[in-house]
């Protein structure tokens, strides 16, 4: 990636063919990430990595040490034995059956549906069947004499 800084706080790198914007004092990113985690996606970090500074100072208060042990400060107690219990008459007595469910028709999918940052999609590149160089086609290629 390639960052070059437009102001103290504002970023633009470049991955490949793909721009993306960085705002370190705003904790955005174009690409959406840093705003919905409030951690630093891979540009951001990488903004950050050129200011000189820790990725910490950039993640959202929640994430803290402190945060986490009060989190857990508080002692939770096991339920009791289920023989203890007191459920009243008219839950016991209630059925709850499955929820209705068609299966759909055709054969179930085995892979998941991965979102578009894990993917890797490649652009095609369109070869000639004439004379096997990329960028054009065998309608368009100049290499080979043009039948009649």
């Amino acid at each position: 990636m390639t960052v070059r800084a437009s102001t103290e706080f504002l970023h633009t790198l470049t991955d490949g063919a793909k721009k993306f914007r960085v705002c370190l004092q705003a904790r955005t990113c174009s690409c959406e990430r840093f705003q919905l985690d409030e951690i630093p996606c891979t540009h951001a970090m990488a903004a950050i990595v050129h200011r000189h500074q820790h990725g910490e100072d950039c993640t959202s208060t929640y994430y803290s040490n402190k945060n986490f042990r009060n989190a857990y400060a508080i002692p939770v107690e096991p339920f009791p034995c289920e023989s203890t219990w007191d459920i009243p008459i008219n839950v016991k007595e209630e059925i709850v059956l499955p929820p209705n469910y068609k299966r759909l028709p055709g054969r179930p999918t085995t892979k998941r549906m991965k979102p578009f940052y894990e993917g890797k999609f490649k652009k095609s590149t369109v070869t000639c069947s004439g004379c096997g160089i990329e960028g054009h086609n065998k309608k368009t290629c100049s290499n080979i004499p043009q039948g009649n």
